[in-house]
């Protein structure tokens, strides 16, 4: 498609038709994403997934697919561990990792897999997120895109999930307890752990349960 000599490369690609994949099992995050993507583009045809089993048939459709949005926490993603089993089956499918998990040694995991354009925490500002959907579109791989850092209290930039885990961690539950009450894996309570630490700029569970405490 020719654009006009004046015409920039994101201009234009808000005039093509994209056909986005959308893996995302929280329905409000998945409309809210929704909404961003037919802002950004005059055409675009989403097709949803909200776990493992969906989102593996979506890639092996025929469907051309332009960009893949997918969070790695869906039921039976095991937090990101059968990523790389399930993009096997759509390895030209450009992948846009969108995440409340952030753990460095997962997000290393992620961007080292040959599909995967770029991760996006949902941290990140709906600016981030549109610069990050126009570059992966565009060819581009950006790597770990940071959030940003609007104020100095960290308890703001815990996820829904995040407050939760942390909730329960107050009410002194293991890791194990924690992913039989969420229903998922003990490895992905671990990741969540790990966000916390990090995000909460702490180094072990008595000062995550404490943190609103240390505050006062």
């Amino acid at each position: 498609m020719h654009r006009p000599m004046n015409e920039s490369p994101c201009a234009a690609i808000d005039r093509i038709a994209h056909t986005v994949l959308l893996a995302e099992d929280h329905a409000l995050v998945r409309d809210g994403l929704k909404l961003l993507l037919r802002d950004m583009f005059v055409n675009v045809r989403i097709l949803e997934a909200f776990d493992a089993a969906s989102l593996s048939s979506a890639l092996a459709s025929k469907n051309h697919i332009d960009l893949a949005l997918i969070d790695l926490n869906m039921p039976g993603m095991q937090g990101g561990a059968s990523l790389q089993s399930l993009l096997d089956c759509a390895p030209e499918v450009p992948v846009l990792v969108v995440s409340g998990l952030s753990a460095p040694d997962l997000i290393r995991r992620c961007l080292s897999l040959p599909s995967v354009a770029a991760f996006v925490p949902k941290s990140a500002s709906g600016a981030q997120m549109r610069e990050a959907i126009q570059a992966v579109l565009s060819g581009g791989s950006l790597g770990m895109v940071a959030y940003e850092d609007s104020t100095n209290d960290q308890s703001q930039r815990l996820s829904p999930r995040l407050e939760e885990v942390r909730s329960l961690v107050r009410r002194g539950m293991t890791n194990k307890v924690i992913a039989q009450e969420l229903g998922i894996s003990e490895g992905t309570v671990k990741n969540y752990m790990s966000d916390l630490f990090k995000q909460l700029n702490v180094t072990n569970r008595t000062q995550v349960a404490r943190f609103e405490d240390d505050l006062k």
